[in-house]
């Protein structure tokens, strides 16, 4: 039995493509391995939002190449966001990937997963693998994923969506993976209903603008959504989801969580959802990218600090516990210092309790890298993105987390190393604790007794 070795990049919608893509390998008859060595074939599933990743693909390339010295017939794969046209270095038409990587064999785009096989025999006609008919996108989201990306099968990643249609200057993605398509809702009921059976007690709903689910032009024009508008003619396709699975409660489902919403989808109808429904947790990740109104045009994010201001003013309303999180970029194209200090300043108002900052980095193929110079120098990027994090993220989480002193919280273990423990709180608090017991993909309440920059310690109460 051959073997195969997936190496994944970038965020939670690639670790679920990985989850897809090793039960198609299974089926191709596939075992998985975990070195280069060991494999017949290596699959790098790809990020190109930062050029960091795209650089350590790259990277492994010299190690590659020694190996494929030794075995011939080792085939190497280039999946995900990096990819531009599904083909193989015999094609006639050729990925531009192949021009930079003489090791590389396969250029896979994610949706087009069922080509693999195809393309894997014009690379070697007498491989001995299954016949499996090249499929569509929806027939893509059928393959079973693996769910295999945490640690206890107590969480599971759900993808309901691909593509995005927002069209960010600064991103690769409506290019990478195509326009915005959702998933049919019966199939992603069906996935959370049998992960429940078999324990599943978190779910989290990933899409590149999960919250935008059911509504773009594609959406609109599939049977399902057409007959949900007919039959809840106000009721939004996404808030529709929510309420379903959180049916799942009764089954034993504890929570929902979802990632990444985008600010222009951020109704008043989600945001009453998440007060009300069993499943929500008191925890929003919403992208702000910039809090300068002329950095946000420039970025295409089609919305302004004072929409921005208002959906975080509703959301503490109506439900006044709620953790709330975002995205910074510092340093994207012509970001002056009073751009910056703008930015700083609504960061600070906004009370965020956390943030993914990322220093902006040129992506070729994107608006912003054809059209928009890049010139804020590195230098000046990498003191923005200290002076953010060192004098107001520390802060603020610090802070956020202190309000949970002495206070009581269930934690949803997910990594237990000896005594050991980590798990995430309702808030998506990192909670650290001991116990002499295994707890792994138990839902316990732990006392906090102490309160750190980045995660929470305590007891088992």
């Amino acid at each position: 039995m051959p073997n195969y070795h997936i190496q994944t990049y970038g965020c939670q919608m690639n670790y679920s493509d990985t989850e897809r893509m090793e039960s198609y390998l299974q089926a191709l008859g596939y075992k998985k391995t975990s070195t280069f060595k060991t494999a017949d074939l290596i699959l790098f599933n790809t990020c190109s939002v930062r050029q960091h990743a795209e650089d350590r693909v790259t990277g492994h390339m010299r190690e590659i190449g020694k190996i494929k010295r030794k075995k011939p017939n080792l085939i190497v794969v280039i999946a995900g966001c990096m990819v531009r046209k599904s083909s193989s270095r015999y094609s006639s038409k050729r990925d531009k990937l192949f021009n930079a990587m003489n090791e590389l064999d396969i250029a896979l785009r994610t949706e087009e997963l069922p080509r693999l096989a195809g393309l894997a025999r014009e690379i070697n006609p007498k491989i001995k693998i299954p016949e499996i008919k090249e499929e569509s996108l929806e027939d893509y989201f059928c393959i079973t994923p693996t769910h295999t990306s945490h640690q206890s099968k107590a969480q599971a990643f759900i993808a309901i969506s691909n593509g995005c249609d927002k069209f960010c200057t600064y991103c690769i993605v409506p290019y990478s993976r195509g326009r915005e398509k959702s998933r049919d809702i019966n199939d992603i009921l069906m996935e959370a209903n049998e992960l429940v059976e078999n324990g599943c007690k978190e779910i989290t709903l990933i899409g590149q603008t999960v919250n935008s689910y059911g509504l773009s032009k594609y959406d609109k024009e599939k049977q399902f959504f057409k007959d949900l508008k007919r039959k809840y003619p106000k009721k939004e396709p996404f808030v529709y989801l929510l309420e379903e699975l959180d049916k799942l409660h009764a089954k034993g489902l504890q929570r929902v969580r979802f990632t990444s919403s985008h600010p222009k989808d951020m109704s008043d109808q989600l945001i009453k959802a998440m007060a009300k429904l069993k499943t929500q947790m008191p925890y929003l990740h919403l992208p702000l990218q910039s809090g300068d109104n002329s950095t946000l045009k420039r970025m295409n994010r089609t919305y302004t600090t004072a929409q921005y201001r208002k959906i975080i003013q509703k959301l503490r309303k109506t439900i006044p516990d709620i953790s709330i999180s975002t995205d910074i970029i510092v340093g994207f194209c012509g970001e002056t210092d009073k751009e910056f200090k703008n930015t700083c300043k609504f960061f600070d108002e906004m009370d965020f309790e956390h943030a993914y900052l990322a220093q902006y980095s040129k992506r070729a193929g994107t608006t912003a890298a054809r059209f928009i110079k890049d010139d804020v120098p590195e230098k000046v990027k990498n003191e923005r993105w200290h002076n953010l994090n060192d004098i107001l993220l520390r802060k603020k989480s610090k802070k956020a987390h202190e309000r949970f002193l002495g206070k009581t919280v269930n934690v949803l273990v997910e990594n237990q190393k000896g005594k050991t423990c980590f798990g995430r709180s309702e808030h998506f608090k990192i909670v650290q604790f001991k116990s002499g017991r295994r707890l792994l993909g138990q839902i316990v309440t732990v006392k906090i007794t102490k309160a750190k920059e980045w995660i929470l310690e305590g007891e088992l109460a």
